[in-house]
Order: structure tokens, then C-alpha cells, then sequence
């Protein structure tokens, strides 16, 4: 039975397919565990028989099956003599045209590590697998020749040793073939990952081996043109890390500090996380004396764990608690220029993600650092958050909106003298394509006049009175849809013009209405504002929605006079979007309302129940739950009797019919309060 199972493995190791190639290893893996003394010899003897064959073929797919279960097997060879013979035939496939074969040769590596007692063989598989990857650096250095460079054995005298060593006579025949296929770096990532595979394999036996010069190689790795070179590199490192002796790695600590912080800012996430693997492993290997690497390392470090790739967000996250623990704080304090000037320098990197992550960590530092450490710095990093403001990309404009609101509230004299194109910025923002970034630049604002007071809030008044009534200009070019059917984005609206109403405006205000910033920008390409496309005038109304309730809470007495304009908001419909600003309207009612008071507001109530009933109808869920929650927060605020008995009937069989409508509903996110993407406890400081 137990030989009829092998016949199988044999014809699985062949097959064209990857998933039957495989299966066929782990039936082979589960025949030599499973089977008595006597037939385990048997499996093995014939599985060598065979994998002999299958590595020599002229099939890639049989050399990949033959190498996959020669890892198996030499890992039952308990003489180590199918070991001796496998040594020169997988250095010889180092370089094999096809890299699935590569790949599987590092997996023999791992296991020829694991069973080779020989120091003389590892020092010969060692010098053979660097030599591939110095081949792949230098291209066609030592092909052909008998000597390398600095008069240096090339791969096939290196390889000639060990079949001389091994008494083992190779039948591959093709090595100079092979060589001659080899350009510069075609070999170098299954190279640098066979290096890993056998430093995994060996361990700390290997630690003999590890030299400055072994370091320095695989350091060159990290700064090659090709991302998936450099990610494999930094793999490698973190094995090298593992075996290498403590006095190599504080030797070559600042030079391996140098080519991490490089992997931890590269501008590809897989690079990046693989660094981060590297950086962890270094760090925990290093804890006696790796605080002097802290101003290297650590910047780079901190800023990942806002980085937007998910997985390496958390990871980053994770190692900054496993390593700083609660000391984490109090080294960036100590070295804040360094994170600051790095923070600084990438708030303007290639990479949006980068981009991002650099403003929440500069808010992060506004926010928990000494203001005294950061005020030497603090135009430069105003500079740096305003270019981000203008960022392309919404998601960074939003990062960058919330870290000016936190250095306007912890350095709001510093911030003085840019307050007016601060605030020209930030009123543009309140006609933002996207909903979030208009939401934060109206909290932004809210933090201004709380800084700066009547300063700010006339500023924030006269902007009130241009921006809120701006829905009323909306003029829709005729659309395939209703506005309450609308399903997807309707291509007539992207490029919507509208009659400019700048005329209409005081020439004092025009240095400062998001309108005029917006449309001069549009006019002589300065001053992007990173919009993607043309802003529409609900857009504008609905900031200053946002910017109102921020006005209601500072100074109620001057937002009383705005309510007249949400009643015109809320009765203005007729265009695609009005459901959407009715949303928001709705959304921010309730706190407008109990900002301003029970005696300013109940004069208005009335003339906001039509509307509100109509979107509790309209068949748009997200409109109607907005409805649904400012109908029961101001039958809370007014008093259920009072609300209802300004219903009429057919609106009070609604209200109470509906199982939306409960007056102790309550929706996060209503409040005042900025949402962040990552707070700075979760992310570990």
C-alpha cells in the first residue's frame, strides 16, 4: 500500500501543475512520518532514486518537483550521504533559468543547513551563494573567467571545490550556459532569498560566519532598483540579524541603522514592511546598546505607524509597544529636531500615503511633546502642513487640516503671523470636494475663533454670509435621473458651471471667500487648492453648514441670524444634490439648535418641519436617517408636546409610525469633535 502511495508522489512531482506538484511533497512528507523503519528506508531509498532524475531533467516543472522533495528527503538522511551528493547539484541550480526552480533550491538550502555538520561545506556554500550575488550586482564579473575581481575564485572554481570535496561528479554540464544567461541582477532576488533560506537553515552555527563584509554585501541590496530585490534583501537581514554575533552588529550598527531607516521610507509598502520585519529584529537583538541608534531609526519608525497600508500600520504599531514600551514618549522628546525635520521632509515625499502619515504625525507631536521643544520649528512646519493643505489628494488635505487645528490651539501666538493665508486656505477648504475635508476645516476654523476670538469670528461671519446661501445658485445641466432616484454618479454634473457670483460680492472680500480663491486659482493655475474638479455651490453651502455650528458654540448671538438661511436652504430643492445637503443640514441641526438656545430657536421650528418630514419620506436612507435623528433630538430639546403640536396630522402619523423617529436616538459623530484617523494613544506614543 505503502508503495503504491509512492508511485503516486513520483507522478505528482512531474506534473505541469504548481498545486499537484505540491501535494505530491506533502503526501511524500506524510509517507516518511507515518510508515515503520523498514518502509520509511524503502520510501526513502526510492524517493532518492527518482528526485536523483527528476533535478537532472530537461522539465523545469519535474527540476522544481525533484528540488521540493529533496528537502524532505534530506531531512530524513540520517548518514547525510544524499546530502553530500545534493550540495553541488543545487549550487549548481542556483542560477536555473526558471525562478520557481531557484526558490525550491533555497528550500534545500534550509535543509542541507539543518543536517550540514561540515564547516568546510558550509563555508563553501556560503562562498557559492555570495558569489551569485555579487554576479548579479557586478553582471557579467567572473563569467568566463578564472578569477574575479581582487583575484577572487569565480562561482565555478568555488563550485568545483565542493564537487571535488564531495567526490561527487555533477552531470549538469551547463554552467556556462547558464552564466551566460546571467545579466546583472536576473539572478539577484532568488540569490539573496537561498542566502536566507541557509542562514534560517544553519542558525547560530552560522555566526562564524557572519563578517562586516557579509553585511556590507547584502546592505547594497537594500538600495537596488528593484523593489522586489529590495524586499527580499531586507528578509534577509532580518536573518542575518538572528545569527549574527552582538559585537558584529554594534560594530556595524550605524551603517545597518542608515540602510533600515532606507527600507522604513521606501516607496513601496511591501519594501516598507519588510523593513519593518528587518527593524524589529534588529532592535530586539540590539536592546543593550541600541538607544544610540535611536535618532536614526526612530523617526522613520513612528511615522509608519500611521502609514496606510493596514498591515503595516498594526505591525508598526506592535513593535513600537514592544520595544519603547512606555519610555516612548521620552526618546522623541529627546531627538524631536530629528523627527520633526524628518516629518518635515516627508510631508512633501511622492508617495500620498507618505504624505498622509507625515501630517498626523506632526499633529501627534504638536499635541504630546514639550511646545517648548517644537517652537524653534514651528514655521517650518506651518510651511509644511499649508503645501499638504494643498495636496492633491483629499485624504492628506484632511490629515493636514486636522494638525493645523492642533497647532493653532497649542501655538496660537506662532501661528499669528500666518493667519491670513491660513484662513484664506481654510475658507477655500469649506467648498472641499469631499465632504471630510470641509467638515475639518470648519472644526479648524472653530479652534481659530476660540484662539483668537472677535479676530477670527468676523472673519468666519463675513465668510458665513457669502458661503451659506451659495446652494441657492445651483443650476443643474439636465440629468438622465431625480434626485431622489439618483443611483450613481450622474456624468452631468462632474463639469458643472454656474454664473460666477463674484460680482455680486464687496471687493473686501475677495482676498478671503473661498469663491474667489477657488476661482482665481482656477483662473492663473496658482494657489491649487488640489480640487479635482470644478466646486459646485451646494458644495459651499454645505461647509458652511459645518462652519455655523462651529459659530453657534463660540458665539451663539451672532449665529442666531444665520437661521433664516437654513430655513431657504432647507426649502430651496430642485437639483441633484439637494438630498445631500439636507443631510448634512439635518445632521448638525440638533447642536445648532441647543447652541443657540430654546429662545432663539423655537421661532424657526415650524418652518423646518416641512422639510424635515419630506426627507423622512424621500426614499434615501442616508437623508432619511438624518431626518429621523433631528426629528427626535428636537422633540427632546423643544419638549414632545410643544414639537408635536405643531404637526399636522398626516406629519404626526408619521412620527409616529415610523421606528426611525425615537426621541433617545442618538448617531456618533454628531458632536464637535474631529475625527481623527489614528489617535496617537492607539498608535502607541
Amino acid at each position: 500500500m505503502v508503495m503504491v502511495e509512492m508511485e503516486e508522489v513520483l507522478v505528482k512531482l512531474t506534473d505541469r501543475m504548481q498545486i499537484k506538484r505540491d501535494h505530491g511533497v506533502s503526501l511524500l512528507q506524510s509517507l516518511l512520518d507515518n510508515a515503520g523503519n523498514v518502509q520509511r528506508q524503502e520510501v526513502w531509498s526510492v524517493g532518492v532514486e527518482h528526485v536523483k532524475k527528476l533535478i537532472s531533467s530537461e522539465e523545469w516543472e519535474s527540476r522544481h518537483g525533484g528540488f521540493c522533495a529533496a528537502k524532505v528527503l534530506v531531512l530524513w538522511d540520517e548518514e547525510a550521504t544524499f546530502a553530500n551528493e545534493l550540495v553541488p547539484e543545487a549550487l549548481l541550480h542556483l542560477q536555473d533559468p526558471e525562478p520557481g526552480v531557484r526558490l525550491a533550491v533555497g528550500e534545500c538550502l534550509y535543509a542541507l543547513g539543518k543536517k550540514q555538520d561540515s564547516a568546510l561545506y558550509l563555508q563553501c556554500i556560503k562562498d557559492c551563494v555570495l558569489q551569485c550575488i555579487e554576479d548579479g550586482f557586478d553582471g557579467e564579473r567572473g563569467m568566463g573567467d578564472e578569477t574575479g575581481q581582487n583575484g577572487e575564485k569565480s562561482f565555478q572554481d568555488k563550485l568545483d571545490h565542493v564537487q571535488h570535496n564531495s567526490n561527487h561528479a555533477s552531470t549538469g554540464g551547463g554552467l556556462s550556459d547558464i552564466h551566460q544567461r546571467a545579466k546583472a541582477g536576473r539572478y539577484l532576488e532568488t540569490s539573496v532569498k537561498a542566502l536566507q533560506r541557509l542562514l534560517d537553515g544553519c542558525g547560530d552555527s552560522f555566526s562564524v560566519h557572519v563578517t562586516p563584509q557579509l553585511w556590507q554585501l547584502l546592505l547594497k541590496a537594500l538600495q537596488h532598483q528593484n523593489r522586489f530585490v529590495r524586499e527580499t534583501g531586507f528578509l534577509c537581514i532580518s536573518s542575518l540579524c538572528q545569527v549574527s554575533p552582538l559585537e558584529v552588529l554594534k560594530e556595524s550598527g550605524e551603517l545597518i541603522s542608515n540602510g533600515l531607516t532606507l527600507g522604513l521610507s521606501d516607496n513601496w509598502s511591501q519594501v516598507r514592511f519588510a523593513a519593518s520585519i528587518s527593524t524589529r529584529t534588529f532592535m530586539q537583538r540590539t536592546q543593550q546598546f541600541n538607544p544610540i541608534f535611536y535618532p536614526i531609526i526612530l523617526p522613520a519608525m513612528c511615522l509608519n505607524r500611521y502609514y496606510g497600508a493596514e498591515g503595516l500600520r498594526l505591525y508598526s504599531q506592535d513593535s513600537w509597544q514592544m520595544l519603547m514600551g512606555s519610555t516612548g514618549r521620552d526618546e522623541v522628546a529627546k531627538s524631536v529636531n530629528n523627527f520633526l525635520d524628518y516629518y518635515v521632509a516627508h510631508a512633501s515625499a511622492e508617495n500620498r500615503l507618505v504624505r498622509e502619515a507625515a501630517c498626523h504625525c506632526i499633529a501627534e507631536l504638536l499635541v504630546k511633546i514639550d511646545p517648548e521643544r517644537i517652537n524653534p520649528l514651528i514655521s517650518q512646519v506651518l510651511a509644511a502642513l499649508m503645501g499638504c493643505f494643498k495636496d492633491s489628494s483629499w485624504a492628506v488635505r484632511d490629515a493636514a487640516c486636522s494638525a493645523l487645528g492642533k497647532a493653532i490651539t497649542g501655538f496660537a501666538q506662532e501661528v499669528r503671523c500666518f493667519l491670513p493665508a491660513l484662513f484664506d486656505l481654510l475658507f477655500a477648504h469649506l467648498a472641499d470636494n469631499v465632504g471630510s475635508v470641509r467638515e475639518n476645516s470648519a472644526f479648524t476654523l472653530g479652534s481659530a475663533m476660540r484662539s483668537y476670538q472677535e479676530e477670527a469670528i468676523d472673519k468666519v461671519i463675513l465668510a458665513l454670509e457669502q458661503l451659506l446661501p451659495m446652494a441657492k445658485h445651483q443650476v443643474d445641466k439636465p440629468c438622465c435621473c431625480d434626485g431622489a432616484k439618483h443611483r450613481s454618479p450622474c456624468s452631468s454634473t462632474i463639469h458643472t458651471k454656474w454664473h460666477d457670483p463674484l460680482s455680486k460680492l464687496d471687493s473686501d472680500f475677495r482676498t478671503t471667500s473661498a469663491i474667489a480663491l477657488v476661482v482665481a486659482s482656477k483662473g492663473n493655475g496658482d494657489d491649487d487648492q488640489g480640487f479635482a474638479r470644478e466646486i459646485e455651490p451646494w458644495e459651499s453651502s454645505d461647509g458652511g453648514i459645518y462652519l455655523l455650528r462651529e459659530l453657534s458654540a463660540v458665539a451663539p448671538s451672532k449665529a442666531t441670524k444665520f437661521l433664516p438661511v437654513l430655513v431657504e436652504l432647507a426649502q430651496s430643492s430642485g437639483y441633484v444634490k439637494y438630498h445631500n445637503l439636507m443631510e448634512t443640514l439635518f445632521r448638525l441641526l440638533p447642536s445648532i439648535a441647543q447652541n443657540l438656545g430654546k429662545r432663539n430657536f423655537k421661532p424657526y421650528l415650524e418652518l423646518f418641519i416641512d422639510p424635515l418630514f419630506q426627507a423622512l419620506t424621500c426614499g434615501q436612507r442616508l437623508s432619511e436617517s438624518a431626518s429621523s435623528y433631528c426629528i427626535s433630538k428636537l422633540c427632546t430639546f423643544i419638549g414632545p408636546n410643544i414639537f408635536k403640536a405643531r404637526l399636522n396630522s398626516s406629519q404626526l402619523a408619521i412620527m409616529e409610525s415610523s421606528s426611525f423617529v425615537v426621541a433617545t436616538i442618538s448617531a456618533p459623530g454628531t458632536g464637535t469633535e474631529m475625527k481623527e484617523s489614528q489617535s496617537g494613544e492607539d498608535a502607541g506614543m
